[in-house]
């Protein structure tokens, strides 16, 4: 994994429009990868994050879990799958319909890819 090329990936995602920030953490101890955005210094956001994440345990029979997204009064907090090797999650923040949340999930599995050495 180039770690470099990962944040500049993550530091072009946080520019989409609408969205203010976005963070990788690590699923299983919250810990935070490398947050970029206006909101990137909400470290304590990203790690409770993956507690909504970890809801997933309750819900496996309606099958595996492609996203969780919390909708909130001033805007949007969702989280993704980003790599299960080692297993990352994408935690983004951004504003209700001003971002294109399945143009994200693609830059999701494109980071996740490059996370696992593939590109």
């Amino acid at each position: 994994m180039n770690a470099e090329r990962v944040r500049v990936e993550l530091d072009r995602m946080a520019r989409q429009p609408g969205l203010e920030g976005c963070a990788l953490v690590d699923a299983s101890t919250g810990l935070v990868w490398h947050a970029s955005g206006s909101s990137a210094d909400a470290e304590h956001v990203w790690e409770a994050a993956v507690d909504y994440w970890r809801l997933k345990k309750l819900f496996t029979q309606l099958g595996p879990l492609g996203a969780a997204a919390m909708y909130h009064a001033t805007g949007m907090l969702v989280v993704l799958p980003c790599c299960a090797d080692p297993d990352v999650l994408l935690v983004l923040h951004g504003r209700h319909r001003a971002v294109d949340w399945i143009a994200l999930q693609r830059m999701a599995r494109a980071l996740g890819a490059l996370l696992r050495g593939v590109s």
